[in-house]
């Protein structure tokens, strides 16, 4: 368990606060591109890490992320015009910069200059795969931003979902640092074909429900760490072996098998209490089976809220009589599961009161390690994915292999199986 002050460390992402400085140290996603489509378009407000924003393309297309409220009377720019150059406050018609500057002041006679002396906070933004990305760190300290490799895939091989949940972020982290959940979870046998694990094209999770007690080994790494979830199957040579890879702040590759389509997940804290999930399904090599994955994971949702109808008050829409039928959960969609799992413990989950045991042990290795990083971080350190050599080229993997080679080598062996022909079945996915 963590104490009250380490829980209070890792949860807090407020202008000020350890993680808080850590995250806005990072490129992290601050929209989908979608959220304001058209250059003169109507600006989206944005909240991110306690802050509100507003984010907008100006009439000559270029993007702005700046404080939601005028220097002057700190109405909301939201409901600005979206001229050239800028956004004009409605109340009085100041004119603010993509960069946070006062452009014009018009209701102040030409004399007074004061207002061009003023400017609101503003973020430096990059547009890639399909999301909005921001730095919200000292400019002088800037990251190389991380060019992850389905960043430039083409629209039929790439799925961006964002989801809101009424939790921390840590609590949807938490949830992929898990690897024991899914056996009980994420179960579900009376489903058809195209809403299972199958169905949408990864086998790799119906391999793993033989086995609901997993050897977990974790490591750090250059980028943040990897852990591993080791699984004895019925083949007595041979073991399933899953490698989750994390890059801080808050991003990982979930494990995935040859021939299956691919799982990114991101998340935008909103505050201390919500956040929005980033869910980035990709497929190098074939276009994606959306309306499968869409079924499977539960997750469609649109703008402006991105929120589904699943909610604590409405029990996340479980059904008992589902479960009866062999639902484990009797709650549709593996992505409404987490949630429900997660947004059942509170917004914030108290854990001063947990009893971890040994499924628990990548969860409290990171948690370990983030608390190292944030020190590094008050010590001026060299913080995880910031060395400007990496590559950000990973991937996670699920494969079987044989039982006495070291776990690290299912590389190998999913690539021999990769070399393999497609099946119909993942052909379709």
């Amino acid at each position: 368990m963590l104490t009250a002050k380490e829980n209070k460390v890792l949860t807090e992402v407020g202008r000020g606060t350890p993680m808080g400085e850590f995250m806005r140290r990072y490129w992290i996603p601050a929209a989908k591109s979608e959220e304001i489509p058209m250059p003169g378009g109507a600006p989206a407000r944005v909240k991110l890490l306690g802050e509100r924003l507003v984010l907008f393309r100006s009439c000559d297309g270029e993007l702005g992320l700046i404080d939601e409220f005028c220097p002057h009377r700190r109405a909301s720019l939201a409901y600005g015009r979206n001229e050239p150059g800028g956004l004009r406050c409605l109340y009085h018609g100041w004119k603010v910069a993509c960069d946070g500057r006062v452009l014009e002041s018009p209701p102040e006679p030409p004399t007074r200059t004061f207002a061009k002396k003023l400017s609101v906070a503003s973020y430096p933004v990059r547009e890639a795969g399909g999301l909005i990305w921001t730095y919200m760190g000292p400019r002088e300290l800037e990251p190389p931003f991380p060019k992850f490799p389905w960043l430039d895939l083409p629209l039929d091989r790439l799925l961006v979902v964002k989801m809101y949940q009424a939790t921390n972020y840590l609590q949807g982290v938490e949830g992929d640092l898990d690897p024991a959940h899914p056996n009980y979870l994420h179960r579900d046998l009376e489903l058809d074909d195209k809403t299972s694990w199958t169905g949408a094209g990864w086998q790799s999770i119906a391999d793993i429900m033989s086995d609901g007690s997993p050897e977990i080994v974790c490591e750090e790494t250059p980028y943040l760490m990897r852990h591993a979830a080791i699984r004895k199957i019925a083949d007595p040579d041979s073991k399933y072996v899953r490698i989750f890879e994390w890059v801080a702040p808050f991003y990982c590759y979930i494990a995935t098998g040859a021939h299956e389509s691919q799982l990114f997940k991101a998340w935008h804290p909103i505050d201390d209490e919500s956040c929005f999930t980033f869910y980035i399904h990709f497929d190098p090599d074939r276009p994606l089976d959306i309306e499968a994955i869409y079924a499977n994971w539960g997750h469609r949702t649109s703008p402006p809220d991105y929120k589904t109808v699943h909610t604590v008050a409405n029990m996340h829409l479980q059904d008992r009589k589902l479960m009866e039928r062999g639902n484990f959960s009797g709650v549709i969609g593996a992505s409404i599961q987490d949630r429900a799992m997660q947004e059942g413990m509170g917004p914030i989950c108290d854990r001063t009161k947990e009893h971890l045991g040994t499924s628990d042990k990548a969860v409290i290795f990171y948690r370990r390690l983030l608390l190292e990083k944030l020190d590094d971080l008050a010590q001026g350190k060299p913080l995880p994915a910031h060395d400007p050599s990496l590559t950000f080229d990973q991937r996670g993997y699920s494969s079987k292999m044989p039982a006495d080679e070291p776990w690290r080598e299912v590389v190998k062996w999913q690539a021999k199986i990769a070399q393999r022909p497609l099946s119909p079945r993942h052909a379709r996915a």
